[in-house]
């Protein structure tokens, strides 16, 4: 699992890519950054105590409620509720990080006729990432139809080597 030094970053990085979202959170904190940056003084009005909890809400739905996604308007209230909005930026940078990081990697599903070990499965791992010039998580599969060989699936690409497969160019390969 990808891990970060920040819970706040990885917590909306796990909700984004649970949810599928990576790509529109990221643009609604690029438009977050924007906001804080150009004005400065939004992060000290909405962490000051001499304000109620409720009204610093109440900013930033004002400010956010209907330009970026509810989730990171929620994100931002979490991070106001607990004292943690001078850590926004940080949180932004971590989260863009993991983002990074996880569009750099690969899951690929690696399909045998009987289970393989785990010196097996870093075998293909290690193989795979030399040709991808990617991280790969691998996922193994029993599939007992495929006789013997292995498939990996991955990226909409299948590399089949599968006994099954080879069978099927043999036959293909006769009959003509």
């Amino acid at each position: 699992m990808i891990s970060s030094g920040n819970d706040y970053a990885s917590a909306l990085f796990m909700l984004a890519s649970e949810n599928d979202k990576l790509k529109e959170f990221s643009d609604d904190l690029d438009v977050v950054r924007k906001v804080f940056r150009e004005n400065p003084d939004y992060a000290l009005l909405i962490t000051s105590p001499n304000i109620p909890k409720n009204e610093r809400l109440s900013a930033i739905d004002s400010a956010f409620g209907n330009s970026i996604s509810e989730y990171i308007v929620n994100f931002i209230k979490v991070l106001c509720e607990h004292n943690k909005i001078l850590s926004l930026e940080d949180c932004i940078k971590d989260f863009k990080a993991l983002k990074k990081q996880a569009e750099n990697c690969v899951t690929a599903h690696v399909y045998t006729a009987v289970p393989i070990d785990k010196q097996e499965e870093e075998k293909i791992k290690s193989a795979l990432e030399r040709k991808l010039s990617r991280s790969v998580i691998i996922k193994t599969f029993v599939d007992e139809s495929m006789l013997g060989g292995v498939k990996i699936e991955f990226d909409g690409k299948v590399i089949d080597g599968s006994v099954k497969r080879q069978l099927h160019d043999i036959k293909e390969v006769i009959s003509k």
